[in-house]
């Protein structure tokens, strides 16, 4: 007979116990520390923020932040936390249509977990 393949669940824990010893590592060699994000020079004027999680390729150097004023409108509104369902219910008649799109995303996604669960019931 054929073993049988591991669980699916048995992948992610392996890689949660690699992510865990990785992180104990780390924190060993003193990469737990916080990092400063930018540099304060002797002015009290703040460099640019190094980016080095951005850094795709070994031979070029990591993007340089820019200015707040340099960056589009829609950037910071990507920061902002989005109405809940029942925000959007209570406002209906009054939503835009970013918000109504929004509304029926959720509502499909309420319907699709119901219906997954009727079907998971004996």
């Amino acid at each position: 007979p054929t073993p049988l393949p591991p669980p699916p669940h048995s992948r992610s824990r392996t890689m949660l116990r690699r992510l865990r010893v990785f992180a104990r590592m780390a924190k060993k060699k003193g990469g737990g520390k916080g990092k400063k994000a930018a540099k304060v020079d002797a002015s009290g004027e703040i460099g640019p923020l190094k980016m080095d999680c951005f850094q795709l390729m070994a031979a070029q150097e990591a993007p340089q932040a820019l200015p707040d004023e340099e960056y589009p409108e829609w950037v910071w509104k990507l920061a902002e936390p989005r109405k809940t369902i029942t925000e959007l219910e209570l406002n209906f008649d009054n939503l835009n249509m970013e918000e109504v799109t929004q509304y029926i995303r959720f509502k499909r996604r309420e319907q699709l977990r119901d219906k997954n669960a009727e079907s998971l019931r004996f």
